[in-house]
């Protein structure tokens, strides 16, 4: 099959799996809600400790949702910069983007397994190793990208190429940290693990604005 569009060569026109992964991300950001945002029960509580132990529940909570949140739109900004340099998507792309897809499923399903399970779970092992998946696909999908002529955009500039790849193997080498610093006695807190990822958020997004400005 050819076409004077170079957006629907491939087995999968571009725009469609843009569109693809537009829905996993809300997908993903909506099950995040839903596991860290507790609902009211509906029951009437007259003790007070109850009551600003509940409201300081919801406040953690919501702290952990704005982070991991944001840890997601990072991870959004970056796969559809490299989908905004592709040319045409091959097998290879396609399939990459299907396993980067998956891995970002699993983030909030790890929080999930985490808040229904009995066992104590190591659940800041298994967010650095999600993390660390996510990011090393997505690192792959840009390098095959960038070095496969046919693939990526001819004014993709190096000086844009060597950004966009230093904004993506942050998170992947953050997340091999928090393994290592977890791995001889496993955390279970969210602050650290905000504290940890706070400086790959901030670096893509300085740098960001230095490739734009």
């Amino acid at each position: 099959m050819t076409t004077d569009n170079p957006s629907c060569a491939g087995p999968v026109p571009q725009d469609m799996l843009e569109i693809l992964m537009n829905g996993i991300f809300a997908f993903a950001m909506t099950l995040i809600v839903k596991n860290n945002i507790p609902l009211p029960s509906g029951e009437i509580v007259e003790n007070i400790g109850l009551l600003v132990e509940f409201f300081l529940t919801v406040l953690f909570d919501g702290i952990s949702f704005i982070f991991t949140f944001i840890l997601l739109a990072v991870f959004y900004i970056l796969s559809f910069e490299i989908m905004r340099n592709v040319r045409l998507v091959d097998r290879i792309t396609l399939y990459t983007v299907f396993a980067f897809l998956l891995s970002i499923l699993f983030i909030p399903l790890t929080s999930l397994i985490w808040a229904i399970s009995d066992e104590p779970v190591p659940y800041g092992m298994l967010f650095h190793t999600n993390i660390l998946i996510c990011g090393l696909i997505l690192s792959f999908l840009w390098t095959y990208a960038y070095r496969t002529p046919e693939i990526i955009r001819k004014d993709s500039s190096a000086e844009y190429v060597k950004n966009l790849s230093s904004r993506i193997i942050v998170l992947p080498v953050t997340a091999l940290a928090g393994i290592i610093i977890d791995g001889s006695n496993i955390s279970f807190a969210a602050i650290p693990i905000m504290f940890l990822y706070l400086f790959p958020i901030l670096f893509c997004v300085r740098y960001a604005n230095r490739i734009y400005n």
